[in-house]
Order: structure tokens, then sequence, then C-alpha cells
């Protein structure tokens, strides 16, 4: 017990020590609505599995149409938070908003939604106004939901997708369904839609928003570049997850093997275990608006953005924003745009999504500030000039050194940085990529030479006078870079079925170590953005061997690092930074 407390204090602390400090832990940063007092709820309805269990789920009407029993579609999502936990059942911190919103920092303005609303859920009050039926369910194994709890797995997809089908086959359900949800229960939507349906005639599921969710476990938190990240996975299971088992934790472990944050030790490479919680995105056919923002850089943005690149569906849609998840999740232009979503296709409205371009670009000038917002026919633009930036001795500049040269900083807590200045305003939008020839050397002759080493990248934004311009980031830090990705050199090679000319995908099942001496060429995918540069302003690449720019909670196992790294650029060594530019 005393060991699991620690955990959990040691996981939530830098986000529990800026609540504090804040005071937000008094004051949670959301606005509390009354329940409709239109809405029905019923609580805990059992949904039978074919595997000889049920699910449980709250189900929210209209009373007055429900006078007429009239069907209507529905509005579902999926998660193992509990959806007991709502303001209005009494089960939330002083009857008030779910515990998220006293710690994690939200963005302006604060979200706001009813007391019926569980955490990273649709509003009732807002959906069952605006004609439909809203089923929240709890996935199998937690809360009061048969079977076997897991972490994003096929068997909650197939369950899930079970459960949809009985809704839609319900005399108060039209049988047009649509899922809708944030972080979580958008991979809940992933992986019910990925789940192929046999049943005679048509399925219920029409459509899906998964409103920022990662696609690929292993690569998007786990281990992104190689690079172990445990802080994140202690702090959610620890916080949200674990009391929401409807087992103990042992069952859980015969099940997943370990808890989250322990897995990776287990499974350090990519393998059958990860490569089971990789969404099968191809097989997803419904039309889809996905939410890929470029302020959730450790956690959702490359996960949403792969699930745009990838799925199937002739009709899909990407939605860009700068902002907080929750806040953007629950304002009134995101409403109102998912809203015309399902009713196009659940309804059959004709309404902006019969004509509508696929992606919503959303480009920043700073955290405060959107320089412009316009609808294009792709992701990346198609009329992107990728322009290389060469690293050399002074900073970053368009022709490629003639001669060849190095920096080094320290593998312990050493950063080296380059600086460009643009001549004339500039938009960035797309994938940056980073070429870079890498060396480990001990920090003299005699000693041991590292074998490894792992690179902290990010690309901040400089004023006219060379001050950092800093954007809203992953759980609510306003302090945020541009772009940021990790390496760990040793797990350098490219998976080339999964990546792209203007994306890499690292592969993570093999172990290149570096020997003495060796100088190695490494590529790495920096996570999509999109920003303008005024004229006179810059770009930092900083390449270092710690997190320069930190998000407390997304911390990462950096302790292979030592000696010296040295950069080779200039002459054969094409070291560069690839910059997505876009035409005036």
């Amino acid at each position: 017990m005393i060991s699991e407390t620690w955990k959990t204090l040691k996981a939530a602390y830098p986000m529990l020590q800026q609540a504090i400090k804040s005071l937000q832990i008094f004051n949670p940063q959301c606005k509390l609505e009354e329940a409709d007092p239109d809405v029905d709820c019923e609580y805990d309805v059992k949904i039978p599995i074919s595997k000889g269990y049920s699910l449980t789920a709250n189900i929210f009407r209209s009373k007055a149409r429900m006078k007429n029993s009239s069907a209507e579609p529905v509005i579902m999502c999926a998660h193992p938070y509990d959806n007991h936990l709502i303001p209005a059942m009494g089960r939330t911190p002083i009857a008030g908003p779910p515990q998220q919103y006293r710690l994690i920092p939200q963005g302006h303005p604060y979200p706001i939604f009813s007391k019926l609303t569980s955490w990273e859920s649709p509003d009732p009050n807002y959906w069952v106004s605006a004609g439909y039926t809203l089923v929240n369910l709890n996935l199998p194994g937690y809360s009061n939901s048969g079977g076997t709890a897991s972490i994003v797995s096929m068997a909650q997809g197939t369950d899930y997708r079970e459960a949809i089908e009985w809704v839609g086959q319900q005399d108060w359900c039209t049988g047009s369904i649509g899922l809708l949800g944030v972080s979580y229960l958008a991979i809940s939507q992933f992986l019910a839609a990925a789940c192929s349906y046999t049943e005679n005639g048509s399925s219920a599921l029409k459509c899906i928003v998964p409103w920022e969710g990662l696609t690929d476990v292993y690569r998007d938190v786990a281990c992104p570049g190689g690079v172990t990240g445990s802080g994140f996975l202690n702090f959610w299971w620890h916080t949200e997850v674990k009391q929401a088992l409807n087992q103990s934790v042992e069952e859980f472990i015969k099940t997943e093997g370990a808890i989250p944050p322990e897995v990776i030790k287990l499974h350090p490479m990519m393998d059958s275990y990860w490569e089971s919680k990789a969404i099968k995105l191809e097989e997803i056919e419904v039309p889809m608006l996905v939410c890929g923002s470029f302020s959730d850089h450790e956690l959702h943005t490359r996960g949403s953005h792969r699930a745009f690149e990838r799925v199937s569906s002739a009709q899909k849609w990407l939605y860009t924003h700068r902002g907080g998840k929750w806040s953007e999740f629950y304002s009134q232009e995101a409403c109102s745009l998912i809203k015309d979503f399902m009713d196009h296709f659940l309804k059959g409205e004709s309404n902006r999504f019969a004509t509508a371009k696929p992606v919503r670009l959303e480009i920043r000038s700073s955290r405060d500030e959107v320089h412009e917002l316009r609808w294009e026919d792709e992701w990346p633009l198609s009329r992107t000039e990728y322009r290389k930036l060469f690293l050399n001795q002074t900073g970053l500049q368009t022709e490629i050194p003639t001669s060849e040269a190095e920096v080094s900083y320290s593998g312990k807590k050493g950063s080296a940085e380059f600086d460009y200045t643009f001549n004339v305003d500039t938009e960035l939008s797309g994938f940056m990529n980073l070429r870079l020839w890498v060396e480990a050397r001990s920090f003299n002759e005699g000693s041991q030479c590292s074998d490894d080493m792992i690179l902290c990248v990010v690309v901040d934004k400089l004023d006219e006078c060379g001050r950092s311009v800093r954007f809203n980031g992953t759980l609510g830090i306003s302090d945020d870079v541009v772009t940021r990705g990790y390496l760990r050199v040793s797990r350098r090679e490219i998976d080339s079925v999964l990546s792209t000319s203007w994306r890499f995908e690292f592969s993570g099942r093999s172990k290149q170590t570096l020997s003495r001496g060796e100088i190695v060429p490494i590529d790495l995918t920096l996570q999509p953005s999109s920003t303008f540069f005024s004229k006179g302003e810059g770009l930092r690449l900083v390449v270092a061997s710690y997190e320069t720019c930190p998000s407390p909670i997304f911390t990462k196992d950096l302790s292979i690092n030592s000696g010296t790294h040295i950069l080779h650029f200039g002459g054969r060594y094409d070291s560069h930074l690839s910059v997505p530019v876009i035409p005036a």
C-alpha cells in the first residue's frame, strides 16, 4: 500500500504542486451547468455481450420525446473511467466536476458542460437538446461492467462494437449511431470502427468523431523514438484507471502482463504485444471527423494525424487547433461543427459536410494568436515546398557548408543550438524532418565510450529580438515549443512500410549500438505543426541530451546518456532540418 501511494504521489507531484500553488485544486478550471430537466437519466442499463457477460451504460433521453415513443439517432462513447463519476450522482469531489479539472490546467475559455457529464465525454445537455439519445458505456472490466479489463485491446473493440449494434436494434434508436469523445474515448472509437461487422443487414455504426487519440501505444507514448516514457502512464494508471477496475490488480496483470507503466520493462522493443495495441487504421471505413491538435505533442498529436492519413474512409475530415483539448472540445465552434457532422451522417441532413474541404487548418503565430484559419484539400498540403536548412557553426543556412565540422555538448545535460531568421513572411505547416550525423565520445581517450545516446530535439520560435515565443502544450502547459521529437540512436531503424516521403516512423524492432568513433546518420520526424513567422522572426533548433522544454508528467528515461555527444555537419555530412514551407 505504501509503495502504491508513493508511486501515485510521484507521478502526480508536478501537476499536484502546480494545482495547489495556483489554487486550482480548490477552484476547478471549468464551469458546471445544471442538468436540463428534460433529460431522462437511466443509469446502469445492462447491454448483453455474446461472451456471457453484460456491459453497463448510462442512457440519456428527452422526456418530452419519450412520451411520443419516438426513435432517434444515438451518440455513444465508451471508456474505462467509471461513468458514475458525474456531479449529478454525487460521486465527484465536493459534488463538483470530475477530479481532473482540479489538477490539469485548462485552456481559455474554460470548458463548460452539465453536471451529467463524465470525464472527456459528450455532454447530455447538449446532445439531448440537439435531438439525440446519448449512451455512455463502461468498457469491459471497468466500473460495474462485466468481462476482463484490458488497455487498448481488440477485445475492447469487439465488445464495444457488439454494444453499438445492440443499441442500434432498440426501438428507441433509429439504427444510426455516431461515436464521440476525447482521448481514451477517441481510442475506443478507433478500436470499435476497426472491427468488422459480420451480421446480416447494415451496421448501426455510421460515423466517428475521435477527438485527439493515440493510435500506436508504443510509438506515441510508451516509447516514442525508442525512449522510455513512463511518467504519464504512471499518472494515468494511478489517478484515473486503477480505481475504476472491476477486478483486482493481480487479475488485470494476468491479462496485460503488468500495469501500464511497467509493461515497457517486459517489452522494451516493438513486438507482438505492442503490435496488438497499434490500431488497424486501414480497417476503418466509416466517415470520420478526427481532431488532431498542434498542442498535444506528448500524447495524441501524432496518432490523430496518423489516423487521418491511414484510415480507408472515403469521407474523412481533420480538425486542427492550437488550444487545450477539453476547452476546444466543449467550445461552441467545435460543438456546432460536430453537430453538423452528426446531423449529416445520422439524420441525413444536407449541410456544410456535403461540400466541406477535408482539413480545417489553424495557423498559429503564438500561444494566443491565430494568424489564419482556412480549409484545405489535404494534409500535408500538396503545394508544400520542403526547404533544407543545413547546420553550420553559426546556425542554419540554405546551402550545405563545403567543409566538414562538428559541435559537441555534454551527454549528461548539454545542448547545441542552431538559429535561422526568415527574411520574408513564412508559413511552416506540416512535418519537419531532421537529418543528423551523430557520434558518441567518451570524456577522454582512456575512459569507456557509450554505445548509445538519446537525442531530445525541439524547434522554438524566436521573435525579432531573439526571445522565445511560446505555445500551448500537452495537459495544459502554456510554454511549449513549436514542435519536438525524441530518438534513441540505437533504435534509429526506420519502418519502410509505415513511413512516407514526408514522415518517418521508427521501427523499434532492432538495436544498432555505436562503436567508438562511429558516425551514423539518423532521421527523425518531429510532431506536425502549423506556425506563421513574420519577416525578421526566426526559429531555433535545439539538440540536447536532456529535455530543454519539459512537459510535466511526460518524463523520459534518459539515464543511458553520458560522455560527449558530437554532431557532424558540412561536406559529406548533410545534417539539416527540413521545414514545410507553404507558398504565399
